[in-house]
């Protein structure tokens, strides 16, 4: 390829690379239009599944109980009495409904939260992951979403108060990745699904199947997303709140694996799912330099200057990235910046990893892929 070309190829990468970098900043900032306030705390049944004493936090456990004083139905769901998450949630909340039980699908999740989704009276159901301290005016916000032609709202979890490097990793793939490119593409209408908090109405859920609407897929957010469009012909919106989870402490490796099974885990969803997986690294930071830098190389520059050039490109990357979390009032200062470059240097690592691990996708030790058959037929998998 002549120099010309060169030139041209790299900087036009470039530039399409900065733009999607800064649309969807831009996109993620944008907020539907309020609707009006139309449930109080008593309208909702709070599904909150558990697994071990770190799911059942003081923080978590003391927000979950404060939305059952304001009148919610919250459901904690375990596996067995014999769980530590129960002595956990007892020490800080005596009064607490604990449903122990579960079921035998491939999803070990789904195995614990199916007793809650039965038990759930209430007019609108909420499925709470662990850990993220939802406040009565989130549910409020989120539910006001709800209509006749939207039948489910996700409330994007935002990572808060990391308490060490890995901790602001963490915050880095799930806010400044992950939140951003979400709400930039459920702005543009497209249906996207994530883990945090999953609203919708008890009619709706009964007419997906119940727990069933969650296990058509293998991820069990996205299927539920699926399934409402699909089956029940309503659209799903990501709500403008979005609650905080704290972070604290993380060690690199849980940081890691739980990326690596989520890529693995979008890999085995759709087609267009899995093309975005695998087009992800031609597309961030690190590939966009290397185009900028092989555009200067070509047209002759000086190391020194494109060496400056790096650096004004990095700057803007993240920029952008700020320009995201500073609408939302998320983490950011040096090590921020630090956990948000290093997270664009793996990109192409965590592909190849995630490609690896397509086959066997372990979650607290159940091989989620091992069950799953397509199409939806879900086996019985080992349990939690």
């Amino acid at each position: 390829m002549s120099a010309g070309a060169l030139f041209w190829a790299g900087l036009s990468w470039w530039s399409v690379t900065m733009g999607v970098q800064w649309l969807s900043a831009g996109l993620a900032r944008l907020s539907r239009p309020a609707a009006p306030v139309r449930h109080r705390a008593a309208d909702f049944s709070v599904v909150a599944p558990m697994v071990g004493r770190r799911d059942a936090s003081e923080p978590y456990v003391l927000a979950l109980r404060r939305l059952a004083e304001a009148g919610a139905e919250i459901l904690v769901c375990v596996t067995s009495e014999s769980d530590e998450a129960v002595a956990a949630v007892r020490a800080h909340w005596p009064q607490a409904t604990i449903l122990v039980g579960s079921d035998d699908t491939f999803n070990p999740k789904l195995n614990n939260v199916r007793k809650g989704f039965e038990a759930a009276s209430r007019p609108v159901v909420m499925l709470c992951d662990a850990g993220i301290a939802v406040t009565e005016a989130d549910l409020a916000a989120a539910a006001a979403l709800l209509s006749d032609k939207v039948g489910l709202v996700l409330a994007l979890k935002v990572g808060t108060h990391p308490g060490n490097f890995a901790g602001a990793m963490e915050c880095a793939y799930i806010n400044g990745h992950q939140a951003r490119f979400l709400l930039a593409a459920d702005r543009l209408g497209m249906p996207v699904a994530s883990g945090g908090v999953t609203i919708l109405g008890r009619d709706v859920l009964q007419r997906v199947g119940g727990h069933r609407g969650f296990l058509n897929y293998l991820a069990d957010d996205y299927s539920i997303v699926r399934t409402v469009r699909d089956q029940a012909g309503l659209t799903t919106w990501l709500a403008n709140v979005t609650p905080a989870m704290p972070v604290g402490r993380r060690s690199w490796r849980d940081v890691w694996r739980r990326q690596v099974r989520w890529g693995s885990t979008r890999l085995k969803l759709s087609p267009e799912v899995r093309a975005l997986v695998l087009f992800e690294p031609v597309i961030g930071w690190l590939a966009s330099g290397i185009a900028l830098a092989v555009a200067l190389a070509a047209s002759g520059t000086a190391i020194a200057w494109i060496v400056a050039a790096l650096l004004g490109h990095s700057v803007a990357w993240l920029a952008a990235e700020g320009w995201f979390l500073s609408r939302y009032r998320l983490p950011g200062g040096p090590q921020a910046w630090g956990a948000a470059l290093a997270r664009e240097l793996l990109v192409p690592w965590l592909a190849i990893e995630a490609w690896r691990g397509r086959n066997r996708i372990d979650w607290r030790g159940t091989d989620l892929a091992a069950g799953w058959q397509p199409g939806g037929d879900a086996q019985p998998g080992k349990g939690v």
